[in-house]
């Protein structure tokens, strides 16, 4: 693996993430066409093509975190509003991009010795994560807003969103075989829905 590769898989993970705009626009069922289609890249594309060994981490097995992401994105779309799968979408992409890219570059004490985790690349996974799920999910309903034609139902809340990176973030502590994305993801969700549900 290059030594721009453990920079460069975040980055990929955020640039995949302002797809979830799309979700705001795409109507039925051309949304779950863009998330499958993830799924064909991860899984065929990146693998022939060699952009799988400068993604992949040292020692990481096949069923990583490049072929869960996108599976862990199309369960969002799947099961969720549009909104909603946009804000969780969020989380995953850029909450877990920060933590990797924060977490090496700025030294700081590990979280109760955790092998991987610092307090700061935790931090930056809340911080950036809730921003960036509170970003993504008004996008969304803005654009379903203005084109009329999609229904995004409501944006969540700041609040929630926090909710959900918190949750993820916590998740992304404990070690789940083969990779954090799909739980990540699924407790980023449940707690965006369950809040909605709630209020």
């Amino acid at each position: 693996m290059s030594t721009a590769a453990p920079y460069l898989r975040p980055r990929v993970h955020a640039c995949t993430g302002l797809s979830a705009l799309l979700l705001g626009v795409l109507p039925s069922p051309w949304h779950l066409v863009m998330a499958v289609g993830g799924v064909f890249l991860g899984w065929v594309v990146f693998p022939l093509s060699g952009i799988d060994a400068r993604l992949r981490r040292p020692g990481e097995s096949f069923l990583g975190g490049l072929r869960t992401y996108p599976v862990a994105v199309l369960g969002l779309v799947l099961l969720l509003p549009r909104a909603e799968a946009a804000a969780a979408w969020g989380v995953l992409a850029f909450g877990d991009g920060a933590a990797s890219i924060y977490g090496r570059a700025i030294p700081a004490p590990a979280i109760f010795r955790h092998p991987k985790a610092t307090w700061i690349g935790s931090g930056a996974y809340v911080l950036v994560g809730a921003a960036a799920a509170w970003a993504l999910g008004a996008g969304v309903a803005s654009l379903g807003g203005q084109t009329g034609w999609v229904d995004t139902g409501a944006a969540p809340a700041l609040g929630a969103c926090l909710a959900a990176a918190l949750g993820a973030a916590i998740v992304d502590l404990v070690p789940l075989p083969p990779d954090d994305n799909l739980p990540a993801a699924a407790v980023a969700g449940g707690i965006l829905h369950l809040l909605r549900i709630m209020t």
